[in-house]
């Protein structure tokens, strides 16, 4: 391998500006992380019908922690507009509960939705906002 003797390296100053202190501060983390792909629980047991119209794909879904729930001590309550559409999957939220308890916050996003007799299905997505 042969070395380069007196080459001068010459760098773009806007580039120089971007990576020094004073520049553009670049963050390469993710500020949201994706933590769960699921299908919402409990849905045939909610009133989803008059909210149903306006779920549609990529809108935000609360994510509630639900304490002293009778069923599930782990209950992951998921809202869209105030009204409760359905849980996380009681097989998949003690670790995202066990978060939340810890002070953590989460959204979901609607993927996509199906009608499956009297079933709304919700395919969404989970993420923790970092």
């Amino acid at each position: 391998m042969e070395e380069a003797k007196g080459e001068i390296i010459k760098l773009n100053s806007g580039l120089l500006a971007a990576l020094s202190n004073n520049g553009i501060n670049i963050n390469v983390l993710p500020k949201e992380i994706l933590v769960l792909e699921c299908i919402v629980a409990g849905t045939s047991f909610r009133n989803v019908s008059k909210v149903e119209p306006e779920l549609k794909a990529e809108v935000r879904i609360d994510v509630h922690r639900e304490q002293g729930n009778q069923y599930d001590e782990f209950a992951v309550a998921l809202l869209f507009d105030r009204s409760k559409i359905g849980y996380l999957p009681k097989k998949k939220n003690e670790t995202i509960a066990r978060l939340m308890d810890a002070g953590k916050q989460f959204y979901a996003v609607l993927v996509a939705k199906e009608w499956e007799g009297h079933w709304l299905r919700l395919d969404i997505k989970v993420y923790l906002k970092d």
